[in-house]
């Protein structure tokens, strides 16, 4: 199964060859900052949540359900809508799942009950589960073959953590100020300014009307081409790609073997930086230093781990992001495996999750590029979409894995390594494939 190869993927994106533009780099940098959006509104209920327990006496089963429905909205649009991008094109999708993350986390600064604000987390993640395809999407198809891998990696290894960082200093400071509801609030309001400004400068996609035979979709793709500072192109590929958005399509015998490994490889990273993610603050308040150092190691961790996905970015474009992608998810899994066994100290544990989080954030570039250009544009934010949300549902329960596992009586070092088998057979899988990715 995975040693099969992945189907040849049509060139058809006439930027491929052409060097980057400062138009191009505008869409880019509209990418980066919604990816940013992205971030913050994913986070804002973790924010919110100590002040909400407090003031409406909520326990943390109530509080789980809350972050849970986030994370199901996430799911619902990875996998339901974001491959109607695949159909109505990439523009549209992007506008509306932004209008409803916007009008998501309206609703939730006004909830005055659980099962509202549960409802409105599950319409902000819906939106924000659309979007996080469509950015990935629009990051592949905006750049060209050399810089794509490097751009990818910005926007996923970039952007969303970085919104999450920024997220968290201005909910603080909302905090204090104003009251939970302004935590909500303000991810409304900048997702409600940025629609105009999207509307006007974010052009359709070159590689879907590329791929379109529509009546007037060469007319519309040299406007956008020429709108991009680019010259026109005399026809459209030789070659369409005759795909349609389904998920049947993806399973056909000729892309079935890549579309399995890719969900497999995905769910094992995942369930594995889930772990990270929701456990590191307490494993080193466990090991007998403070919370607050539970909160420095992970904020600290996070931020020199950033530099992992431009690394493994500008290492893409000279070796195959095969390899790199498995020498990532092997040092992922060493990074996991050290928190659990490294001494108790503050230096060890940062270091230790700095190790962990530069190899996560090269694995997620790295990956997310591998998937973007492994599907034919008229089902590629399936694809995507597919990938993603079957990762998202599977390691949501990674938390509450680890929890009845400590629970138990498991040290952090068996968990830990228990864990950090994950990306450890996700690199196996990758070093057994003998392909090479596709160009998008």
């Amino acid at each position: 199964l995975f040693r099969s190869r992945p189907p040849a993927v049509a060139t058809d994106n006439p930027l491929n060859a052409r060097p980057l533009t400062g138009r191009q780099l505008v869409v880019l940098i509209l990418v980066i900052s919604l990816a940013a959006l992205d971030g913050f509104d994913t986070l804002s209920m973790a924010f919110v949540a100590p002040v909400l327990s407090h003031q409406w006496g909520l326990g943390k089963g109530v509080i789980g359900l809350l972050l849970s429905s986030g994370l199901v909205g996430m799911a619902i649009g990875s996998l339901a809508l974001a491959p109607l991008a695949d159909k109505i094109g990439r523009k549209p999708l992007l506008l509306a799942s932004l209008t409803l993350m916007s009008a998501g986390s309206a609703m939730s600064s006004i909830a005055s009950g659980v099962t509202v604000l549960a409802a409105s987390r599950i319409a902000t993640g819906i939106g924000i589960g659309t979007m996080i395809v469509l950015t990935t999407l629009l990051s592949s198809e905006f750049s060209n073959a050399r810089r794509r891998p490097l751009v990818i990696a910005a926007v996923a290894t970039v952007g969303l953590p970085l919104g999450g960082v920024l997220g968290g200093l201005a909910s603080s400071f909302l905090l204090r100020v104003s009251g939970w509801p302004s935590v909500f609030l303000s991810g409304a309001i900048v997702g409600a300014l940025m629609l105009p400004i999207l509307a006007a400068l974010l052009p359709e996609s070159p590689a879907f009307l590329a791929a379109r035979r529509s009546d007037g979709a060469l007319a519309r793709l040299n406007a956008v081409l020429l709108r991009l500072g680019h010259p026109a192109v005399a026809q459209q590929p030789d070659e369409p790609d005759h795909r349609r958005s389904h998920y049947r399509e993806l399973f056909a015998p000729d892309v079935r073997s890549t579309t399995l490994r890719l969900v497999v490889v995905n769910v094992l990273i995942a369930t594995a930086a889930y772990y990270v993610a929701n456990w590191l603050p307490q494993i080193v308040s466990d090991a007998g230093l403070t919370p607050a150092a539970g909160s420095f190691v992970s904020a600290t961790s996070t931020l020199i781990g950033l530099t992992g996905g431009a690394v493994m970015g500008l290492l893409a474009g000279r070796y195959p992001s095969t390899r790199l992608a498995m020498l990532s998810m092997a040092g992922m899994a060493a990074g996991i495996a050290a928190i659990g066994f490294v001494p108790a100290s503050l230096a060890m544990f940062v270091a230790a999750g700095a190790g962990y989080y530069f190899f996560q954030s090269g694995t997620t570039g790295i990956f997310y590029g591998i998937v973007a250009t492994s599907f034919q544009p008229l089902v590629r934010a399936s694809g995507i979409g597919l990938v993603m949300g079957i990762g998202r549902i599977t390691s949501a329960i990674a938390p509450a894995i680890a929890g009845w596992m400590f629970a138990s009586g498991a040290t952090r070092g068996e968990v830990s390594f228990i864990f950090a088998l994950g990306p450890m057979t996700a690199a196996a899988l990758m070093l057994r494939t003998r392909s090479k990715p596709a160009k998008s």
